[in-house]
């Protein structure tokens, strides 16, 4: 029973957390890249961060066929991907990645798609 129920948890975590990274999107990146120290924005880049890690290594893996070396993150990958012009993907994970950076203060966040 309770390793159902912590097979559960970590299912739920797994659906939910690309939901949460796009949800705490703007309020992390205004810390990562704003320097904002507001208490709400630096939690939201905790939470996040944790949120981007689960993400990257189980659903945006599985999505864009793995992580290479060095890709701890969707935006790591997202450095890669959409300038690989080889991927027949590669308009849409250009397109992801310049949201990411219209939300970003900086504009900077993927320096791939500058």
């Amino acid at each position: 029973m309770i390793v159902a129920l912590i097979l559960l948890c970590l299912a739920l975590a797994v659906l939910a957390s690309p939901v949460v990274l796009i949800a705490l999107l703007h309020p992390a990146l205004m810390c990562v890249d704003g320097g904002s120290r507001k208490p709400a924005h630096i939690a939201a880049a905790v939470v996040a961060w944790v949120a981007d890690h689960i993400t990257a290594h189980t659903v945006w893996s599985l999505a864009v066929g793995g992580l290479k070396p060095g890709e701890w993150t969707v935006s790591d990958s997202l450095e890669r991907l959409s300038v690989d012009m080889s991927n027949p993907n590669v308009l849409y994970f250009r397109a992801l990645a310049q949201y990411i950076n219209r939300v970003s203060p900086t504009h900077k966040h993927i320096k791939a798609v500058l």
